[in-house]
């Protein structure tokens, strides 16, 4: 992979480069020359190559837009916030869905009541014990 780094030239990239490596020595701003890509990378260990994590495309970002992604997406940070904001969302896309369904149970019992009574049948079950006698029994 070759990386074109920024220098002094090119000052919107070097204080995104700045930024970066003030939040973090490991990182480092620069633009993938063979994808055309923006990007934060982290560096690696001595002979390796360095590995984005981060893209921006084709575009240099202001600093502070670069930084709120950074944080946003820091899972050595941040880790545990954003896995609890994950669980969180999906706890409420599990409520909303047993909402949903359970509106829909209570929809559907009422039409069958509805139509069994239309029929003269009733929905309630009448069920005694053999101590209790109905009045059905004695007439």
């Amino acid at each position: 992979m070759s990386l074109w780094l920024p220098n002094t030239m090119n000052y919107e990239a070097y204080r995104v480069d700045r930024a970066v490596r003030e939040y973090d020595e490991r990182l480092m701003f620069a633009r993938n020359e063979e994808t055309g890509d923006w990007c934060i990378f982290i560096k690696m260990p001595k002979g390796q190559q360095p590995y984005p994590v981060l893209g921006f495309q084709d575009t240099i970002p202001e600093p502070h837009k670069a930084m709120e992604r950074l944080i946003a997406a820091d899972c050595m940070r941040h880790g545990n916030k954003i896995y609890d904001d994950v669980m969180r969302s999906q706890q409420k896309i599990k409520d909303d869905a047993r909402k949903v369904a359970d509106e829909a149970r209570d929809e559907s019992v009422e039409h069958i009541e509805f139509m069994m009574r239309q029929h003269g049948k009733s929905p309630i079950i009448k069920s005694y014990s053999k101590e209790v006698k109905s009045n059905v029994d004695h007439e």
